[in-house]
């Protein structure tokens, strides 16, 4: 009896292993494939790579668990060429969960980029029961990828402006501009020629010129100079204004970004002070000589004026107005021009002109005898730049005996 009921029992389990061994191989039949989301994402581009990540994220719909091994990603350009291949590895995902494989890969700047990135995924998955059974599916996968979108992401660099007034000359006054620009971008950059427009306050255009451009390697600064010059002019105005025009960007794995961009600087008038010595006035001697002649007395005069800056300083309206003195009291006899010229800087400057005393305007029956007891000759004009609107005026005097020229008696 006990043999009956134990081939009985040995007869059930052998049914019931058959039927579950059928039941999985039928549920291994219908093994479904993996839903599956593929995200490449470029999350840093520098002067010598790109760094992309890929994230494989897969759903197991089956009721059992999956294996997955042997998972790599390579990439390639439009031509072909291959740019990185990635390994990432494999493990299990139960039944009706999600799991994610992710890995970074790095592209080398070789060949041009500017086209589509394929990303090819091949990989295996399946199940293994008792390791006797098992069930395999390839996992072939292909994404798309573009760098350019990556590249909005460039950001501009910053910029200051230095501006400094240098030498005057008769018509312009140099200047000299720094400019610092900065990349705080991971890859090396370029800025085409900047253009400088100087204006007034009221938009009236003193000067030009151009900076040459450079290139600004990764995260880092330079300090472009530049020389020019505004006109004379420009010293009437309350304020200058720099208008600076350039264009930045960069050449990325075969892709060329560029950005304009521009900027508006206020630069101060300068302070003429700052070009005139203190230690050293602007000195002026009048030599007049007077002489008999027709009529009355003659005057040749000089004008000897030294600049001791160097600014072409002018003078203009030069004139010496003589006065007769008698009693301490003053009356007007005769005016004589000089014109107007330029001072020359650092140098000495000559000025010549003639003036008539008449005797008629000599004569004074005030007092003792009938002519003057001096003549005081004073200069007056105005010394200014050429082309600015603000002068300054001075007047020198010197007193002229005129005994020598007394009749004898």
């Amino acid at each position: 009896m006990k043999k009956i009921i134990i081939a009985i029992i040995l007869a059930l389990l052998f049914v019931i292993n058959i039927v579950t061994a059928a039941l999985l191989f039928v549920d291994i039949q219908v093994l479904t494939f993996p839903e599956t989301i593929i995200r490449v994402d470029v999350i840093e581009i520098n002067s010598n790579e790109i760094i992309i990540h890929h994230d494989l994220q897969l759903y197991n719909p089956n009721s059992f668990e999956m294996i997955l091994k042997d998972f790599q990603i390579v990439a390639t350009t439009t031509s072909g060429e291959e740019v990185t291949n990635l390994t990432i590895d494999g493990g299990s995902i139960p039944g009706q969960s999600n799991r994610s494989f992710a890995g970074n890969g790095l592209i080398v700047m070789k060949g041009n980029l500017s086209g589509l990135l394929t990303s090819k995924i091949t990989g295996i998955v399946g199940i293994n029961l008792f390791g006797i059974i098992k069930k395999t599916i390839p996992l072939e996968v292909t994404v798309l990828t573009s760098l350019k979108e990556a590249l909005k992401k460039i950001s501009l660099p910053t910029i200051t402006v230095r501006a400094e007034f240098g030498t005057i000359t008769r018509h312009a006054v140099n200047l000299t501009t720094e400019i610092d620009v900065s990349n705080q971008n991971p890859f090396g950059m370029f800025i085409k020629n900047f253009i400088l427009n100087i204006t007034t306050e009221t938009g009236m255009n003193v000067g030009n010129f151009i900076i040459p451009g450079a290139q600004i390697p990764a995260e880092s600064a330079v300090t472009l100079h530049g020389y020019g010059t505004v006109i004379i002019e420009a010293l009437n105005a309350k304020k200058l204004l720099i208008n600076l025009h350039a264009e930045a960007g960069a050449n990325i794995a075969g892709i060329n970004k560029s950005l304009p961009f521009s900027s508006d600087i206020e630069i101060a008038i300068p302070d003429l002070n700052q070009f005139i010595p203190a230690d050293k006035p602007l000195e002026l001697e009048l030599k007049p000589d007077l002489q008999r002649a027709r009529g009355g007395l003659k005057s040749n005069m000089t004008l000897e004026v030294i600049n001791p800056t160097k600014i072409p300083l002018v003078a203009s309206d030069i004139v010496v107005i003589y006065y007769g003195v008698k009693n301490n009291q003053k009356y007007f006899i005769a005016e004589g021009s000089l014109g107007s010229g330029e001072l020359v800087p650092e140098a000495a400057t000559f000025f010549h002109g003639e003036a008539l005393l008449l005797y008629s305007k000599l004569i004074n029956f005030t007092g003792r005898g009938f002519l003057p007891d001096m003549i005081f000759a004073q200069l007056r004009a105005n010394i200014s730049l050429s082309g600015v609107h603000v002068s300054i005026p001075v007047a020198i005097g010197s007193y002229i005996d005129l005994q020598p020229l007394r009749p004898s008696r």
